[in-house]
């Protein structure tokens, strides 16, 4: 048997229907395909027993439904089709199932593949999408997903295939992760998908008066409807910056290629800016060997986000690692040899990697004359204001579907999700868009899970240890909820994912967790 297939029982051998509860799975093994055996009422149900994403254990996952949650991010899969919502990009393979008396057996063929959804689409057109990250990637595939049979074409301006960004800052800045790794797809699945994938394609601005696009050194492409996935760019940091100084930021797969060279044979790096992504890059750098100091305005690294006692933590982890720390202070100037600080000190590095956060990419939105207020606005369907052009991922402004209020989320998860919604609406649904925010965060050994989305983080219940790697905190906003973060508690964060997917109240989300621990 391979490594990855399950423990359990032989499931083409059978195992009597009596042991298998209402509700349960069962992890076990079909020649040496890993498979999971799902109980619903008198129905079973067989699936491979991973997610396709990172390789979490479905066993250990929720079942709501006929969907089974991943532990690890979250993927939602269907069992009858095994398709998945992001960060899923490739559906689990379906087992035909027989039952013979009180025995239930799962036959070693999978079945066909995954079959494709009546779109209930508009006359045939051509649905073009303008960004090739996680919105774009997976409204790309939906579309094909639910049997949409226009043109599709998926415009990025990077001439790489589309990959997966938040390996960037992780495994694959680490040295842990190939390049083969990277790539969401190859080239020849977009070719069997009939997706016309255009890369490093410029697009300058958009005539939505003509429903085209002008791109440069190309003709105008034309389109009938509109997907606006543009996501975000670094924030440049405005200080003097001296020539020949080593200065990266970290969004692109080039970025992260200019960054692992840069860092080769390096002594020591600043990282400016305490921010998920400036703490995962200092992770990342000293597994590499790099010495790592992090600059922060704040306090305490991540306080604004997660508050004081888990900035605290997360302090105390990167300083057992090796981090040092300069915080409550910002960089004033950038030498050949170092960082200079307010405070009159210097920082000796090689390389010096910025992480002060994104900013929306805006500029072809305007262009198309939508409507703008701190990102692209969005409804509930993930429509702009103007009626065949619809926008999802980084850049999109959208009603939370819990709160109400506007949000504008930086998280692949939520990007993903969103181009899923925007291109069924695009093909001529209209199903609102009403997942819950969800994000992690990796830190050497440690990963955070993040399910909702909180504003601010002043207060802030702890559960359980941090320094014991068993513990939830919960952002509460007066009598609400916004958000539960948990460590190493996949049980919790998927409860509470479900719980807030159905506007469950702050009382009760807070005994969920509560009786956790």
């Amino acid at each position: 048997m391979s490594d990855d297939a399950a423990p359990g029982p032989d499931l083409q051998q059978g195992v009597r229907i009596a042991d298998v509860a209402d509700g349960a799975m069962l992890a076990g093994h079909v020649g040496e395909d890993a498979v999971l055996l799902v109980r619903k009422g008198e129905e079973f149900f067989a699936v491979d027993a991973f997610c396709t994403h990172y390789h979490g254990p479905l066993a250990e996952g929720a079942l709501l439904g006929e969907t089974l949650r991943c532990p690890w991010h979250h993927a939602c899969f269907e069992l009858r089709t095994g398709h998945g919502s992001a960060p899923a990009m490739r559906a689990l393979r379906v087992y035909a199932i027989e039952r013979e008396g009180d025995v239930v057996r799962v036959l070693p063929q999978d079945a066909a593949a995954p079959a494709t959804q009546s779109s209930g689409d508009v006359a045939a057109g051509h649905i073009v999408i303008l960004g090739a990250g996680a919105a774009g990637s997976f409204a790309a595939m939906e579309l094909r997903r639910i049997g949409y049979a226009g043109r599709v074409t998926l415009i990025t301006r990077e001439d790489r295939l589309p990959y997966d960004k938040p390996n960037l800052s992780k495994d694959y800045l680490a040295g842990r992760a190939p390049q083969e790794w990277i790539p969401l797809r190859e080239s020849s699945d977009y070719a069997n998908d009939r997706i016309d994938l255009r890369l490093g394609a410029t697009v300058e601005r958009i005539d939505a008066a003509r429903n085209e696009l002008v791109l440069a050194g190309s003709e105008p492409l034309a389109y009938d409807r509109l997907i606006l996935a543009p996501g975000a760019r670094p924030r440049r940091l405005d200080v003097p910056t001296a020539d020949g100084a080593r200065v990266h930021y970290l969004r692109t797969w080039s970025d992260a290629d200019a960054l692992r060279e840069a860092t080769d044979g390096a002594r020591n790096a600043v990282v400016i800016g305490a921010s998920f992504i400036g703490l995962e890059t200092a992770a990342s750098l000293r597994e590499r060997g790099v010495d790592v100091t992090v600059v922060g305005m704040e306090e305490l690294p991540l306080e604004r986000v997660l508050g004081r006692e888990a900035g605290a933590f997360i302090q105390r982890l990167h300083e057992s690692h090796g981090v040092r720390f300069r915080l409550g202070r910002k960089p004033v100037a950038i030498e050949g040899d170092g960082v200079a600080l307010d405070d009159g000190s210097s920082v000796a590095c090689d390389v010096v990697v910025i992480g002060a956060g994104v900013e929306p990419e805006l500029a072809l939105a305007e262009s198309a004359g939508v409507t703008i207020d701190r990102g692209i606005v969005v409804d509930e369907f993930l429509q702009t204001s103007v009626a065949n052009i619809f926008a999802a991922g980084d850049a999109a402004r959208f009603p939370d579907a819990r709160s109400g209020r506007p949000l504008r989320v930086e998280h692949w998860v939520v990007a993903g999700r969103q181009g899923q919604t925007a291109a069924r609406n695009a093909a001529g649904r209209r199903d609102a868009f009403t997942a819950v925010p969800f994000f992690w965060s990796q830190h050497y050994d440690l990963v955070f899970s993040y399910v909702g989305h909180a504003e601010r983080a002043d207060d802030v219940l702890t559960f359980g240890s941090l320094d014991e790697h068993n513990a939830a905190l919960v952002f509460r906003n007066g009598t609400s909820v916004d958000a539960v973060a948990t460590l190493f508690r996949d049980d919790v964060s998927l409860a509470v994912e479900t719980a807030m997917g159905r506007n469950a109240p702050g009382d009760e989300i807070l005994d969920i967790v509560r009786r956790a621990f």
